[in-house]
């Protein structure tokens, strides 16, 4: 017996028109679409240690707190400016306004 498939599509394919108003699901195709980018960063970067901490930074996740990006990068072993320019490339992605402890275009 055959079973009926159907096609995988990506939430960003979907015509908004189809989809009715819900907060929830807006909010939740947010959350995976950052998801997605956040393990694509990872992925791809070089140094998984500043990427994490780059990508820590960027969502402003609590394990960040207290920590300035100067003792940062100065425990990573990197410049400060380098952490910053990581920071900078994962809010590209994300397309997310310049943070105010990140070095503007």
């Amino acid at each position: 017996m055959n079973e009926p498939s159907c096609d995988f599509v990506y939430p960003d394919e979907v015509e908004q028109e189809t989809q009715p108003d819900n907060a929830y699901r807006e909010v939740a195709l947010q959350y995976y679409r950052t998801m997605n980018l956040w393990a694509d960063y990872m992925i791809r970067a070089e140094s998984k240690e500043v990427a994490a901490w780059a990508t820590a930074y960027t969502l402003g996740l609590a394990i960040c707190e207290g920590v300035s990006i100067t003792d940062r990068a100065l425990m990573l072993d990197i410049s400060p400016q380098a952490l910053s320019k990581a920071i900078r490339e994962f809010q590209d992605e994300l397309k997310i306004p310049n943070q105010s402890y990140t070095y503007a275009k």
